[in-house]
C-alpha cells in the first residue's frame, strides 16, 4: 500500500503553510510494506525561526484529519542517536521548501 499522489499533494499543501523545511515519509509506507492497519509515519525538519511550541501537536492532528489515517509526527531534532540511523535508512522525502 502507498500514499496516492492526492495525500502526498494534501500533505505538500500542508507543510508548505507551517514552519516545516523538510518532511520524509519512513516506516512501511516508505518500504512499500504499508497494510489497511499501517500508521502513516512522517520526520519533519522544523524551521525553528518560528515558534512552534505545542503547535506541534496540532500538526498531527490536523494530518490525521486530512489523511484520514492515524500518523507518528516526529521531529529530527528529537530524535534518538539509537533510533536515527534506522529512520535515514528508510526515510523518502515527501516536501521541500
Amino acid at each position: 500500500m502507498n500514499l496516492s499522489p492526492q495525500h502526498i499533494s494534501s500533505i505538500n499543501r500542508f507543510f508548505s503553510s507551517i514552519p516545516v523545511k523538510r518532511a520524509y515519509l519512513f516506516g512501511s509506507y516508505s518500504r512499500n510494506e504499508a497494510n489497511e492497519g499501517s500508521d502513516i509515519d512522517i520526520l519533519v525538519e522544523l524551521d525553528h525561526s518560528t515558534p512552534i511550541g505545542m503547535k506541534f501537536f496540532f500538526y498531527k492532528d490536523e494530518l490525521e484529519r486530512i489523511l484520514k489515517k492515524k500518523v507518528d509526527l516526529v521531529s529530527y531534532e528529537g530524535l534518538s542517536k539509537y533510533v536515527k540511523p534506522y529512520i535515514d535508512k528508510d526515510k523518502v522525502l515527501i516536501y521541500e521548501r
